[in-house]
């Protein structure tokens, strides 16, 4: 019989530590879900909890009911822990160094836990079926030799386009661009018919450096063809997209798009919902505020840049820790998990998030579900990478500079590659 527990102490965690702490993982064995002695392998997995409203099941239920199958089927007990969000990618980092930690973890930073050899490749078990089935599967995290380590848990809530169609109406606009120019061209003529309210507003006044890219700069990157990170999995900002969307960006602050504030904007889906910008780049998971708020919108994934139709969304995924002495059990676990028997079930009583399998039950809105089922090679993850907090927060800083004119976009590219080599990196 399983155990649901939850993650009290980390000071528990360090006298796994203590115990574990330069052992070599344990070669996985057979996936019978038995050990050599007979008796049942134990499993334990550690989630966070995504039960965040009064009077619903509890995450330690609904896994308790849902994982009996599971045991019952392959003769093994799993050992459920959720996991509060503080401090989450310290606490589990913190437990995976030690064989006293999960087997199974969800996870969200990635760049240590595959740095430090704690996450355990997945390839060998993934099959042709499961390449079918599963929509996202590739925008799992790799390791330095091409390793898929990560199996996608909850994906979604990419950042699409949202445009005010009143707005847009009354400049004369009745069809939606599609690439830079057309969006551009757009802006123009928004400035043009209502000059006291923004075109298109991006964040880069955002507190942080990740909040400022999210949707100001990695939509455009992928439009770009660009590549975060290349084949060797360094850091691949030094490039022709980077450039040519820190050209495009630019050019919205000298053609009088943005005005000097566009440094300091921190919140331009508030000035969406009060209907003073007319376009923002936003996260799908926005759209019913808007609708809340009385305003007409449409939008679309994004524009076709150099490098196609692209957009960025946000993945979190389960990994196998390198302790695990039953990786192939631990992977027929992670695939029952994310299968659509837990996940249909998952996302009406517990959190709801787009499906992750084509034989899903599929709850998004229109016109979310669409892109979800049609376009999920379009949406993009950005990778983490060593430092990835430190950059993003050092390009922000730069933009800014080039945005009041003090750099070029080439600058902004030398400086800030020059800041992550030589104190992040070197």
């Amino acid at each position: 019989m399983k155990k649901v527990l939850a993650l009290i102490l980390v000071a528990v965690l360090c006298v796994g530590l203590l115990a574990g702490c330069g052992e070599e993982p344990t070669p996985s064995v057979t996936g019978s879900g038995e050990q050599p002695s007979g008796d049942p392998v134990e499993l334990t997995v550690w989630l966070p909890v995504y039960q965040f409203s009064d009077g619903g099941i509890s995450d330690e239920d609904f896994w308790n009911e849902k994982l009996d199958a599971f045991e019952a089927e392959n003769n093994c007990v799993v050992n459920v822990e959720i996991l509060s969000w503080t401090d989450y990618a310290t606490v589990i980092y913190t437990g995976m160094l030690s064989d006293e930690g999960p087997d199974v973890c969800y996870v969200t930073e990635t760049f240590d836990l595959i740095d430090a050899g704690l996450l355990a490749p997945l390839d060998e078990y993934i099959t042709e079926e499961d390449r079918e089935l599963y929509l996202f599967l590739d925008q799992g995290a790799y390791d330095a030799e091409g390793n898929l380590c990560t199996w996608p848990m909850m994906a979604g809530n990419p950042c699409v386009i949202f445009y005010n169609m009143d707005m847009l109406e009354a400049a004369g606009i009745t069809e939606l661009p599609t690439t830079w120019d057309e969006f551009f061209d757009v802006c123009v003529a928004l400035k043009e018919t209502n000059p006291d309210v923004w075109p298109f507003i991006q964040s880069w006044g955002a507190s942080n450096g990740v909040s400022a890219l999210l949707a100001s700069f990695w939509p455009f990157f992928f439009q770009a063809g660009g590549t975060v990170l290349d084949e060797e999995g360094n850091l691949n900002l030094d490039s022709e997209a980077t450039l040519e969307v820190l050209n495009y960006i630019n050019k919205f602050k000298t053609e009088g798009i943005f005005d000097d504030s566009i440094v300091t904007m921190d919140d331009p889906n508030g000035k969406f919902v009060n209907g003073e910008a007319a376009i923002i780049i936003n996260g799908t998971g926005n759209a019913s505020t808007f609708t809340e708020k009385g305003i007409d919108w449409q939008c679309s994934l994004g524009l076709e840049g150099s490098g196609g139709l692209a957009t960025n969304f946000s993945v979190d995924s389960l990994a196998i820790s390198n302790f695990c002495e039953d990786k192939a059990l631990a992977a027929e676990l992670i695939k029952y998990i994310t299968s659509a028997e837990c996940m249909d079930d998952y996302h009406e009583q517990i959190y709801g998030m787009p499906s992750l399998t084509t034989d899903a039950t599929y709850t998004e809105p229109e016109p979310f579900q669409s892109m979800y089922t049609n376009d999920a090679d379009k949406m993009h993850v950005v990778p983490s990478f060593e430092g990835s907090a430190s950059f993003m927060d050092q390009f922000q800083q730069n933009v800014q500079g080039m945005l009041m004119g003090q750099l070029t976009p080439e600058q902004v590219i030398e400086q800030t590659m020059a800041y992550y080599n030589e104190q992040i990196v070197a």
